[in-house]
């Protein structure tokens, strides 16, 4: 059972390198990516993390989260990124913020 599972793993990380390095082949080189192309790659980061942060903030184990230590996080999180427009200081704070929280019992 163990190797199956190791087994499973492995393929899966294959195939996953395979993936993301099939985008450098194609499109590496001198090759210029129209304008749209890269409009829409620039959104693909953004677009993941607010998928990952919403499912988080809303969801827990498929139930409804209640408000609490999650949301209020967030608030500093989005006042930070409104006020620093930094990627780095809004995951920081948002994280520091996030564990002030929960060591205060909310």
């Amino acid at each position: 059972m163990t190797l199956t599972a190791f087994i499973v793993f492995t393929l899966a990380a294959i195939g996953t390198y395979l993936i993301r390095i099939s985008g450098i082949v194609l499109l590496g080189g001198d090759r210029d990516l129209p304008p749209r192309v890269r409009k829409a790659l620039s959104l693909v980061a953004p677009a993941a993390m607010a998928a990952i942060v919403a499912n988080s903030l809303f969801l827990d184990a498929g139930e409804w989260r209640a408000f609490g230590a999650w949301h209020l996080a967030a608030i500093v999180a989005v006042a930070v990124a409104l006020w620093k427009r930094s990627m780095g200081w809004t995951l920081s704070l948002g994280a520091l913020s996030f564990a002030a929280l929960l060591l205060a019992g909310l």
